[in-house]
Parts: structure tokens; sequence; C-alpha cells
């Protein structure tokens, strides 16, 4: 009786995940006696779902059939293609708002590619994947780097005047004695200069976000269990030798799995992290605190007449 009772709770989770990951049902009725039957149970209505979902999205009269004429690019390459099947995998439906009371377009996913990508790595080294997944990674950042570069210095130069105005990017580009240079006179091997250091600065920033985010996320939970140990341990002192070393000893080895989930959440949120917007403020010129220590020289030379 409680064989039978674990083989169908097991089983109905492993119907629910895989009917999450298929993204079709696989059914209600399902007769299980043991874990053989629930074994060819599942993977008989996996493969139906499977052959339902084909004919739905790529069948003579499928989804993708009728959309892809429309999405065909006009020019053919590496990144018209990429931009293909990610528009291919989405699909667009009209829903109804309840707030607003009004027809609402929705995106919603319609396949993903992650039995293909496990076909395509399959029999590849761990340390080929490795270094294609870090070249991937850089390609991307240096094309971020250059689109955020060159979208906030056409912000920026809407009403910028000087170079300070640029914020620490043009400081770190061209250093403090050149932030009182007008923007209008840059010549092209400057501008170029400034848009890769604005983009630099923005893509330091957006590292920061994300280090940041998943430290915090982590640190509280890490807190948590670190003030649960320490009662753990003080509770336990009245048996063991010495407990501070044994509080040392877990509480380090708590802080290195810490260091491990930190990478691990920033490694997977790395190449889906939407970054919020980053601002740049601009920097105070050099003439600033010259005009300040001449007033306050002033003050101070009328001070000593006054007093004679």
């Amino acid at each position: 009786m409680i064989r039978a009772q674990l083989t169908g709770n097991y089983a109905s989770r492993i119907i629910a995940a895989a009917s999450n990951r298929i993204g079709e049902p696989l059914g209600e009725k399902f007769q299980i006696s043991n874990w053989d039957d629930a074994a060819d149970q599942i993977l008989e209505a996996a493969e139906s779902a499977l052959a339902n979902k084909r004919e739905r999205l790529a069948g003579e009269n499928g989804q993708i059939a009728r959309d892809i004429e429309s999405l065909m690019p006009r020019e053919i390459n590496e990144t018209t293609k990429l931009q293909l099947l990610l528009s291919l995998s989405q699909g667009a439906r009209t829903g109804f708002d309840q707030k607003t009371h009004r027809q609402v377009k929705q995106v919603f996913s319609r396949f993903n590619y992650v039995f293909l990508i496990a076909q395509l790595l399959e029999g590849q080294e761990a340390d080929q994947i490795t270094d294609d997944v870090l070249n991937h990674l850089e390609e991307a950042e240096e094309a971020l780097r250059a689109a955020w570069g060159q979208r906030e210095f056409n912000r920026l130069s809407a009403n910028a005047q000087k170079l300070a105005d640029f914020g620490v990017a043009a400081k770190n580009a061209f250093g403090e004695e050149r932030l009182n240079e007008a923007v209008s006179t840059l010549p092209e091997s400057d501008r170029e200069a400034l848009i890769e250091s604005i983009g630099r600065y923005v893509l330091n920033e957006v590292h920061r976000q994300l280090l940041l985010g998943a430290t915090t996320e982590l640190w509280v939970d890490y807190l948590t269990r670190i003030e649960a140990l320490r009662v753990s341990i003080g509770l336990e002192a009245f048996a063991q030798r010495d407990p501070l070393v044994q509080y040392k000893s877990r509480a380090s080895e708590m802080f290195a799995q810490l260091v491990e989930d930190i990478r691990g959440l920033v490694i997977s949120r790395v190449f889906a992290y939407q970054p919020r917007p980053v601002e740049i403020t601009p920097v105070e010129s050099s003439d600033a605190p010259v005009a300040l220590q001449s007033a306050n020289v002033d003050a101070n030379r009328k001070k000593k007449r006054r007093r004679h």
C-alpha cells in the first residue's frame, strides 16, 4: 500500500515536470500499478504530446508555417538567422486586460531549443564548450559596450557643452585637464575614444548591478544561517570541548559555499540579465575649485584689513 502510494506520488511529479517541459498536457488518466507501468505510460504520453505539438506548430497548417513568410528576413546572414529562430520561438495572441478592460497583445513562448542544443553539444569536450561560451560572452559584451556607448553619447550630446558633462567617462578618457574643452571641437578620434569610454563605464555599472543583486539576495540568507549556527553552537557548547573552533570551521564552510552560490547565480543570470538604466552625472571641472579658492583668499584679505 505504501509502495503504491509513493509510486503514484513520484509518477505525478514526473508527469507534471514532463508536461511543463513539453508545454502540452499529458492527460489525467494513468492506471499505475508499479513503476515499470508508470514509466511506459509516461513515455507513451510524452511522445504523443510531442507529436501533437509538432503538428500544431510545424504542420502544414501550423503556426510556424503561417508566420515564417512574414518573419523571413530580406538578407540572410548569421544575425538574421538567429533573429528568425528567436522570433519563431515566440508567438502573440490577443488577451483581455481586467484592469483596463481592453484587448492587449500578449507574447508567449511556443517552444525552446533546449533539445536542439543538447544534440549540438553531444560529444563535445567540456573545455571546448567553455571556450565557446566565453568567446560568445566577450563578443556580446563588446557589441553591448559599443551600442550603449553610442546611445549614451547621443543622449548626452543634446545638452552637453563641455567634456565635463559626460561625467567620469570623459575624465577616464582624457583626464581632468581636458574637462573644460568644448564638445563641438572634438576631433573624430577623440569622439570615438569618448564613446568607447562611455560604453566601458556603462558596462562596468551593469556588472556592478548584476554582482550586487546576486550578493544582496544571498547575503540575507547567509546571515540568517550564520545566526542559526551561532545559536546551535551555543546550545551544544555544554557537550563540546571547544565550541569556538567548531563555530569557525562551520562558518568558514558556509562562507565558501556562499561564494560558490554567488558565482553560480551570476553565471545563470549574465546572459539573460535586463539591466536598469545607467545615468551618467557630470563632474566638476577644475574651474570651480579655483574660483572658490580665490573667493576664500579675498575674504581672508578683507578680514585682515578690518583688523588693522
